[in-house]
């Protein structure tokens, strides 16, 4: 029960602060502009792409957090193959973050002391490079939960196929890092993304209401361990 609880809980925070950094990229440089235009941009919304790797960081951690408790969830039901993937996808999906926002974080900081637009743009494309490959790890994370949860019956069946279905698109889209200029799956990429996040907010809610039905069979007085009643004559 503590274990859905704390993957439900995890799962809500990764879709926030990937909500957050979603909003806050789209007020940032477009990279299909040039290295004169980034730069300037930069410069200009420096705080802007601040605040997006700080968010990006946030997402590594919780993707890290999200994975663990995954994997103990499936470890305690001797899922071990399963709980193994799942911390690895998780993994490699943190470390594209934080490699993402370590270099956003950078190009950010020195954007004022760099007189080299091209040195800036190219640090800022690898940053988002960086955070469309992360989309192709967590793709593994949603195809593992869509099919390991159901077989533990954690999840209804009808999840397997559905977010098997969206961990194929995220994925796809995610490969939109070789062609990030706008490239032909970008918007299979923003539509894997929000299926994804529609995702993990229906899995959150099946796993806490699953959590709160094996509390209330647990907390009966029979189940419970108390004496049963008798009547006296």
């Amino acid at each position: 029960m503590r274990l859905q609880r704390w993957a439900a809980w995890s799962a809500l925070a990764f879709v926030a602060v990937t909500i957050g950094g979603v909003v806050t990229e789209s007020a940032g440089p477009d990279i299909t502009t040039g290295p004169a235009q980034v730069a300037a941009k930069i410069a200009t919304d420096r705080p802007d792409v601040l605040v997006n790797s700080i968010l990006h960081t946030a997402q590594g951690m919780t993707v890290v957090v999200l994975s663990a408790a995954l994997a103990a969830l499936l470890a305690s039901a001797r899922r071990h193959l399963a709980a193994y993937c799942i911390l690895g996808f998780g993994l490699a999906t943190a470390a594209a973050s934080l490699l993402s926002a370590g270099l956003s974080a950078t190009v950010a900081s020195s954007i004022h002391r760099v007189t080299d637009a091209q040195a800036s743009y190219l640090l800022y494309r690898a940053a988002q490079s960086a955070g469309m490959v992360d989309t192709v790890f967590f793709a593994g994370v949603v195809l593992v939960v869509a099919l390991e949860l159901t077989r533990i019956e954690l999840l209804p069946r009808s999840m397997a196929t559905t977010g098997a279905v969206v961990a194929l698109l995220f994925f796809a889209g995610g490969l939109d890092y070789l062609s990030p200029d706008s490239g032909p799956l970008s918007g299979v990429r923003a539509l894997g993304g929000v299926l994804t996040i529609l995702y993990l907010i229906i899995m959150s809610v099946r796993l806490l209401q699953r959590s709160e039905e094996a509390m209330s069979i647990t907390g009966s007085p029979a189940s419970a361990g108390s004496p049963p009643q008798t009547t006296v004559m």
